[in-house]
């Protein structure tokens, strides 16, 4: 009998400790948990690219060489279609352009941490591709976001 009950209390043991250290891909907003399953990025309120769940991007960013954007808000999207940013410090936004060179992504404290700007560089096409960081790895990948920039216009 005693030898079950170390095996039961070992068992308990164990498995407290997964729920203590296991980090949730769940962010806070409004007091309650969301998972990002999707995203919108707008500017100047108008949405210009989405990823609903479980639907193909749509939507495209397109600037000049020399020009940028005003600022671009970034929304995630839970699988039952709530807009949301996270809040807290843990939280934060991570960006990569592929091809480099093209377009360059920049932030400002002062705008928040959802907002940035895109700078035209060179004539060309790359992917912008966002990740919702939550401590040192990612919850989310925003990928594939298609940016245009084209020559100047005369």
């Amino acid at each position: 009998m005693n030898k079950n009950r170390y095996l039961y209390l070992y068992t308990i043991l164990i498995l407290s400790s997964f729920a203590i250290t296991a980090c949730s891909n769940s962010v806070s907003s409004e007091n309650h948990e969301e998972e990002a399953a999707g995203f919108r990025l707008k500017l100047n309120g108008d949405v210009i690219v989405e990823k609903l769940p479980e639907t193909n991007l749509t939507g495209t960013i397109n600037l000049e060489v020399g020009e940028e954007t005003a600022l671009i808000s970034i929304y995630f999207i839970s699988e039952d279609g709530d807009e949301f940013q996270p809040e807290g410090d843990e939280h934060s936004l991570k960006a990569t352009l592929e091809p480099e060179g093209i377009a360059e992504f920049e932030q400002h404290d002062e705008d928040g941490k959802w907002r940035f700007h895109l700078h035209g560089q060179a004539e060309g096409a790359t992917t912008l591709n966002l990740q919702l960081f939550h401590g040192t790895h990612s919850d989310y990948n925003a990928t594939g976001v298609p940016v245009t920039v084209t020559a100047v216009a005369n």
